[in-house]
């Protein structure tokens, strides 16, 4: 029963990654500036690909990767000491500043570092102020979010007379050599870090407190039981999932009126602020009914080795989309359409399914996930 739980669990981590990279793949290929901006979208394909990206994608996987941190943190709190925790810890914050600096501006390592010395301080907690906790991190994010709503008005404003500049600087620098592109990308990470912090780590530390209180129930332990369980709020999670997803994608996408009253604009921002994380458990119903399903048995080892090597391909992810986008790779930087990078996606995630199932054949630990371990146990790990 433990074996298929944490298949299970692994196989959510190998789809998260999918659509993390799906996610991800426009910030690698053009400006950051012109993500989701009203002239990215030349052609109908571009339309409908980042609606697609925006009402299906975004927000939803970074949040159910954050609730299998928050389910991971009590395995590693239950088999290793205290030491050994925070040193995984500061490998995370050193992987993910170096990962932010030379790969890619969106790096999420960091944050989860940060948050999870935020989320050893209420390790001890029962699930039910886990889950009050994680429901007052929402609102959080709702309150931080709204700060941007009602007194944003300067910050955009200098922001769209600088606009064209930083576009032009984005260029460039990633149409240049390696290290260029790498302090353009250090420069950027440092201007995302506001929006990151207002807008994700409240989000994602909620996940985390769920996720450490579904641990703690152990929600995994019987996959039939949580299907039952899940299956009861899954029309409620479906329509408040859809319903804030479509108003948050007409909305990123510029859809709704910019004039419109900013209370109105609060209205929708509650449902956008809920409906990403109902959005993800609804995936998480679907992909635990199909994974029960003996039609799921020959992509589980695709998904299920993804996820194990979870920490490599998602710096491998990063590796291969730098190398196609920036001047030292394929130099394609600003030059793919939203359809291509849609398809692209896909596509990269299997070559790399391809490459760890290949290498699962040899060795237990994917190369980033080695280091980790050895890390973490201050002892070489035996791959």
């Amino acid at each position: 029963m433990r074996r298929y739980r944490i298949g299970f669990l692994d196989f959510l981590r190998g789809f998260s990654l999918l659509g993390i990279l799906i996610v991800n793949l426009p910030y690698f290929a053009k400006p950051m500036y012109l993500v989701g901006a009203k002239e990215e979208n030349s052609q109908i394909l571009d339309f409908v690909a980042t609606w697609i990206v925006a009402g299906f994608f975004e927000f939803k996987f970074y949040l159910l990767f954050s609730f299998l941190f928050g389910f991971a943190f009590f395995l590693q709190m239950q088999t290793g000491s205290n030491a050994s925790y925070f040193r995984r810890i500061f490998a995370l914050l050193a992987i993910g500043i170096l990962h932010g600096i030379f790969l890619f501006l969106g790096d999420i390592l960091f944050s989860y570092g940060v948050l999870g010395i935020l989320l050893w301080f209420v390790r001890n907690r029962d699930a039910r102020w886990l889950l009050q906790f994680s429901f007052f991190c929402l609102v959080l994010a709702l309150v931080f979010r709204s700060l941007f709503l009602f007194w944003g008005d300067e910050y955009k404003a200098q922001y769209l007379a600088d606009l064209p500049r930083l576009i032009e600087e984005s260029r460039k620098a990633y149409l240049g050599g390696f290290w260029e592109s790498s302090l353009q990308r250090a420069k950027e990470t440092y201007l995302s870090l506001p929006i990151l912090i207002l807008y994700q780590w409240p989000s994602a530390l909620a996940m985390f407190a769920l996720g450490l209180a579904a641990a703690k129930s152990e929600v995994f332990s019987d996959l039939q039981k949580t299907k039952e369980l899940l299956s009861k709020y899954f029309i409620p999670l479906f329509l408040l999932g859809i319903l804030g997803n479509v108003i948050y994608t007409a909305d990123s996408r510029h859809l709704l009126p910019e004039d419109w009253n900013k209370l109105v604009k609060f209205l929708l921002l509650i449902s956008e602020v809920f409906g990403a994380p109902a959005l993800s458990f609804c995936y998480v119903f679907l992909l635990l009914v199909y994974y029960k399903n003996t039609i799921s048995i020959a992509d589980r080892p695709w998904f299920e080795t993804m996820g194990r090597l979870s920490l490599s391909n998602y710096l491998g992810e990063s590796l291969v989309c730098a190398w196609v986008f920036c001047g030292w790779g394929l130099g394609k930087f600003d030059s793919v359409g939203n359809y291509i990078l849609l398809l692209l996606g896909p596509a990269i995630w299997i070559g790399l399914s391809a490459l760890t199932l290949a290498w699962s054949r040899y060795y237990s630990y994917g190369p980033a996930e080695w280091l980790l371990r050895s890390w973490t146990h201050w002892k070489r790990i035996l791959s």
